[in-house]
């Protein structure tokens, strides 16, 4: 019998299909993906590619129409919507684009959310070592209004992390900041990769914050159109360059 662990996420010929009007809408159609442990993924394309559904599939936040998501071997499907919420605050950390913290509550408290939400606890170690990790600790303490844009972000990220999930998932993580601001983010989640071996899948329409993956996904009409590799690109400049050829001469086919 094979001892090997299941990867952290595999998606299989997954579709979703929407109502827009009297007319149906394929969000997605028959998308394949497979990541590795501490892989740092970036997923592009234009609006209405498909990017941020395949994001909420991957999250358990929308239901597939067919195709199976699995998180570690956990098929999402097979499981009842209760289940699901639990598995996703144990195993799946989010990030979003406008932060999503709670305004009357700490940050300390924000970040201890998914565990409140198990009726747990945590390591006070732990939390003291995550807040100075993110650089934040001299915000602990502070309400999301008493801080800036990148520390609100940063306590969004530790509270995705507070639980060790298989997987943080970022949408537009960088899109409320400004420039400089956002790059520091892609900085973290890269080391976070790299030090932690975190599994991080980022949804972007910046080639500035996909450079910093391993892998870059291009994504059109509800399909994969195509992946680079950290190796096929010098910089954001040339990736960018990559990104708008292919989503402009190539027809998406099925992955």
């Amino acid at each position: 019998m094979s001892t090997t662990n299941p990867p952290p996420l595999q998606v299989e010929e997954v579709a979703k299909r929407f109502r827009q009007g009297g007319e149906a809408v394929d969000a997605l159609a028959g998308v394949s993906l497979r990541v590795t442990s501490g892989e740092l993924v970036a997923v592009m394309g234009m609006s209405g590619s498909g990017k941020s559904t395949l994001l909420h599939v991957i999250a358990g936040l929308t239901r597939t129409d067919s195709g199976r998501v699995l998180v570690e071997g956990e098929e999402l499907a097979t499981m009842s919507d209760s289940r699901l919420t639990g598995f996703r605050r144990r195993r799946i950390g989010l990030v979003f684009q406008s932060f999503n913290l709670v305004p009357s509550l700490t940050a300390e408290d924000n970040v201890l959310l998914p565990l409140y939400g198990q009726g747990g606890t945590a390591d006070p170690a732990k939390l003291d070592t995550l807040f100075h990790r993110l650089g934040i600790a001299s915000r602990r303490h502070h309400r999301p209004d008493a801080m800036s844009g990148g520390e609100q972000q940063r306590v969004a990220i530790a509270r995705a992390l507070i639980t060790d999930p298989a997987l943080v998932l970022a949408d537009e993580p960088t899109g409320s900041l400004d420039s400089v601001t956002g790059q520091k983010l892609c900085a973290l989640l890269r080391e976070l990769c790299d030090e932690q071996k975190r599994t991080i899948i980022v949804v972007t329409h910046e080639a500035a914050v996909a450079a910093w993956a391993d892998r870059v996904i291009v994504m059109k009409d509800g399909r994969i159109l195509t992946e680079f590799a950290k190796t096929d690109f010098t910089d954001s400049q040339a990736l960018a360059a990559m990104y708008h050829e292919a989503v402009t001469t190539t027809k998406a086919v099925a992955s």
